[in-house]
């Protein structure tokens, strides 16, 4: 996937290479294309989406978890530290509305995080959605 800017050039490019795999998938956020600047992998878990997002280096930056399997229903998925202590509190979260059908169904999403947090993990954080919807898409 492709993001463009206003002048139609290519700012940000989400690689997800395709796996045999159902338990674990890997997402590399490139920008300027071909530079890599963070990575999003999910953690197989038992009934929670749970995610780490690493920063260019390879290196854990934070976590990301999502409720247990919601069905129709919005769903929040929390950005946590990495220690995801459960007293810690979210620093920020992308929310998926509920959508049952329909042309763009799974395709909204809000993301809020801190104005401080470093452009290349906001950057990141849009790549961790394409992972998102994959979860809930194979859930149903």
């Amino acid at each position: 996937m492709n993001v463009i800017n206003h002048s139609n050039q290519e700012i940000i490019r989400l690689v997800h290479p395709y796996a045999c795999s159902t338990f674990s998938h890997e997402l590399e956020v490139q920008s300027p294309p071909g530079v890599a600047i963070g990575h999003v992998r999910q953690n197989w878990h038992v009934c929670l989406p749970k995610f780490t997002v690493k920063n260019e280096q390879g290196e854990p930056a934070f976590k990301i978890v999502g409720p247990c399997v919601a069905f129709f229903t919005d769903e929040n998925f929390e950005l946590v530290s990495l220690n995801g202590a459960a007293i810690d509190r979210p620093f920020g979260k992308i929310f998926k509305p509920f959508s049952c059908c329909g042309l763009n169904a799974g395709a909204d999403f809000v993301v809020r995080f801190p104005s401080n947090l470093d452009f290349k993990m906001k950057a990141t954080l849009l790549g961790a959605c394409i992972l998102i919807v994959n979860i809930v898409k194979n859930t149903f």
